[in-house]
């Protein structure tokens, strides 16, 4: 299976933790600085509005450095503006302001030759009992979204589903919401960016999520990372906690045809070199995909059929480790 490699903009550049800065702030100039030094990228993800104050610079530098633009990441999550919520909100004035922002992101998708926009509802949610009426914010997430992908029909609207952070509970939190989302927009440009960790804090089973997702014509992009499965978004080196559950991805995502980018959300934290582990994140899928072809994805495919005997399946698949 090919993939195409995308990096998240946005992980090149400052982090902020609830303790912490990882990495400098670096402006979109800085960014792609290091993104050129990722062996084996193919594209980038910037995000809107932050990496656009200057258009005309943003198409110099991707011409410069030979990278596609994957797909444009609008910020629905500035406080300022969302701080009840953005596609959500109560207030038509915030509905409208994430409104403007998704259009503008989908405006300059089409004029920079991607058909891809993602946004993260982080605005989203709540943390108490009594907080939110379900109610209300439920139908005016759904309008919202309705009225975005009915701007453009030739770009791609795809929400990425978290279940926690920066609020305890994310109205969006797992593949079972973003299904029922894609039911009641129904609309052939709407989808889903699944995050594998975002998959992993859900407790899911990003194979099975993939599965969901692709079954129903949903399966627009990927973020690759990893993280301990315990809720938090840790953005790790794919497969260096799920090695197994990555193994299943990949094939699942082989089985059902996937030829979407492959985005990446890592975070080098404060000394680590942002370039390192992005590299290493690509090398890690690259690798599992290699082992996989070794092995064969009949015979992975077979030994399901059969319902082999876990004890079976692990001790054939780790002799090829």
């Amino acid at each position: 299976m090919d993939l195409k490699f995308s990096a998240n903009a946005g992980f090149l550049g400052g982090i902020r933790d609830r303790f912490n800065q990882q990495q400098p702030d670096r402006d979109v100039r800085g960014k792609f600085e290091l993104a050129k030094q990722i062996e084996g990228l193919h594209g980038i993800e910037l995000r809107y509005p932050n990496d656009f104050d200057d258009v005309t610079l943003v198409k110099d530098l991707l011409d410069q450095s030979g990278l596609a633009l994957s797909a444009v990441n609008v910020n629905t999550k500035p406080v300022e503006y969302f701080g009840d919520g953005a596609l959500s909100a109560p207030s038509e004035a915030a509905r409208e302001q994430a409104l403007k922002w998704l259009r503008e992101g989908m405006d300059l998708a089409a004029e920079m030759g991607t058909d891809l926009v993602t946004t993260c509802p982080l605005a989203e949610g709540y943390d108490y009992p009594f907080q939110i009426d379900y109610t209300t914010v439920w139908p005016n997430f759904i309008d919202t979204v309705k009225q975005a992908v009915s701007y453009r029909s030739d770009i791609n609207l795809l929400l990425e589903y978290q279940p926690h952070d920066p609020h305890a509970k994310i109205l969006l939190n797992n593949v079972g919401k973003m299904l029922y989302v894609c039911s009641e927009v129904d609309a052939p440009n709407f989808g889903a960016n699944l995050d594998i960790g975002h998959s992993f804090a859900a407790l899911e089973s990003p194979a099975e999520a993939a599965a969901l997702l692709a079954g129903k014509n949903r399966l627009f992009y990927i973020h690759s990372n990893d993280n301990t499965g315990d809720g938090g978004d840790w953005d790790m080196i794919s497969g260096a906690v799920h090695f197994w559950h990555w193994l299943e991805l990949l094939y699942t995502l082989d089985k059902i045809g996937y030829t979407g980018w492959c985005g990446a959300d890592v975070v080098a934290k404060h000394g680590h070199s942002p370039v390192k582990v992005f590299h290493t994140n690509f090398l890690m899928i690259q690798r599992m995909n290699g082992l996989l072809e070794r092995i064969g994805p009949d015979k992975i495919g077979q030994m399901i059929a059969n319902r082999a005997e876990p004890a079976e399946v692990y001790e054939f698949l780790s002799t090829y480790l």
